[in-house]
């Protein structure tokens, strides 16, 4: 049966172990409380760690669910239309004709002489022509033929000017596009790595001084209390424990099915094309 001293007469309460250890008395009226002890060093917080338990062995790798089929292909985007052709550049000024020399002096004409016999008639030969080279001019110039060779064979040089680039064709229709390839195995899973040491542990800050006790109010007629005495020093810590060895890693679920493909927007219109250059 517990003890009230308020109500329980002597000597039940006569003498009655508090947790400070001090023993009270029903004898007279209660003290002031003492003063509270200085607090003991505070010993090491925490023991040497102790090590780390082997990594278990990884569980095997599930299979890989199969991909999902390919979306259907999408439309083919509207042709852009055709850029405009660039103006022709202008053409270069001709240079200045340089200045003609000087005509020299005219000499004195000689007498006539008497008129020769009239020579036999030479025999008629009739020129021959061939293709001689023939090179591509720039666009815009004009075709130049000049003939070279000595009689009676001659050889004719032309100079044909490049044509204009025509308009770019219409875009043909896109192919059809090709099957997925099937995905190839998952590789192997690598070892895992060692577990690092484990640091050294901090130093523990110092303990703030404990504040005053504020005065306890009056209770009944209880004798004084003794002083409390000083607390003792908190023993060291224990080490801690091996740590237990890990348990083998579940197997990985399979892989959900890939969802279709969206369908390919359509293509933007090309942008016209810029001038040609001089």
């Amino acid at each position: 049966m517990p003890c009230n001293c308020n109500k329980t007469p002597s000597p039940c309460c006569d003498n009655i172990f508090v947790s400070n250890t001090v023993t009270r008395s029903q004898r007279g009226p209660q003290g002031p409380t003492g003063p509270t002890g200085p607090t003991g060093p505070t010993g090491p917080s925490t023991g040497a760690t102790g090590a780390t338990g082997p990594t278990g062995p990884t569980g095997a790798t599930g299979p890989i669910g199969a991909t999902g089929p390919t979306g259907a292909q999408g439309p083919q985007g509207v042709q852009g239309i055709q850029g405009l052709t660039g103006i022709q550049g202008a053409t270069g000024a001709t240079g200045a004709t340089g200045p003609t020399g000087a005509t020299g002096p005219t000499g004195a004409t000689g007498p006539t002489g008497a008129t020769g016999a009239t020579g036999p008639t030479g025999a008629s030969v009739t020129p021959t022509f061939t293709i001689g080279t023939v090179l591509t001019g720039a666009p815009g110039t004009t075709a130049t033929a000049d003939i070279t060779g000595t009689a009676p064979n001659f050889f004719l040089n032309l100079t044909i000017p490049q044509g204009v680039t025509g308009p770019t064709g219409a875009t043909g229709v896109a192919g059809a596009t090709g099957p997925t390839g099937a995905t190839g195995p998952t590789g192997a899973s690598g070892t895992t790595g060692t577990t690092g040491a484990t640091g050294p542990t901090g130093p523990i800050g110092l303990t703030g001084a404990t504040g005053p006790t504020g005065p306890t109010g009056d209770a009944g007629a209880t004798g004084p209390t003794g002083p409390t005495g000083d607390t003792g020093a908190t023993g060291p810590t224990g080490p801690t424990g091996d740590t237990g060895a890990t348990g083998p890693t579940g197997p990985t679920g399979d892989t959900g099915a890939t969802g279709p493909t969206g369908p390919t927007g359509a293509t933007g219109p090309t942008g016209p094309t810029g001038p040609t250059g001089p």
